[in-house]
């Protein structure tokens, strides 16, 4: 069975723990262990799953090579991005480093990335007031879901081409794909009764 998405998607619908369990050792062949790299992650680790992440991680970055930098900042957006600095988000995605896509995605993301038609219909389920974002998820089921745990006042599609999409994350089983430039995405309508 495949995720919700009239494009027919060849993206498979798993459990989020089967895609956690899946990617665990889903490792990047850039991947090299520096001990500084370590470090820093053990640093961040204790921040994980709180807005002071990405401030930690954005004070300490600069110590980070190429790889670990990407690595840590998609850990860390997969790991937590609610009430969080949106502008500091974007602004660390664009980092001219090296590698960026396919050191922010797992092997496996990059795959499923690479199969992904030339434009992808996406969802986002709003938030009452809410002004800028860059998450979208491809799955229909899982916007539903967010518009009623968000209680959003509107759950919209969107059409974004796959080259303005960063990337695309499994591992929390949201199917949820970044674009962080929102004149890249064309509305296509407001769906069911959020609309």
């Amino acid at each position: 069975m495949f995720i919700n998405n009239p494009q027919r998607l060849p993206i498979p619908s798993l459990a989020q723990e089967v895609w956690y369990a899946a990617l665990q050792h889903d490792i990047s062949p850039r991947f090299i262990p520096t001990q500084e790299d370590s470090r820093v992650y053990l640093e961040a680790l204790r921040y994980e799953r709180t807005p002071e992440a990405v401030i930690h991680f954005s004070e300490n970055c600069s110590q980070l090579t190429d790889y670990g930098y990407w690595f840590l900042l998609s850990t860390l957006w997969v790991s937590y991005t609610g009430w969080s600095e949106l502008e500091l988000w974007k602004r660390l995605f664009k980092a001219r480093r090296q590698g960026r896509r396919e050191c922010l995605m797992k092997p496996k993301e990059m795959e499923f990335y690479r199969l992904l038609p030339q434009q992808v219909l996406c969802y986002r389920a709003h938030r009452p007031g809410e002004q800028d974002w860059i998450s979208y998820t491809l799955d229909l089921d899982v916007a539903l879901r967010f518009t009623k745990e968000r209680e959003a006042s509107t759950l919209s599609s969107y059409r974004i081409l796959r080259r303005d999409l960063l990337t695309l994350f499994l591992r929390r089983g949201e199917y949820e794909v970044l674009c962080l430039d929102r004149k890249k995405v064309r509305l296509v309508g407001k769906i069911g009764a959020a609309a």
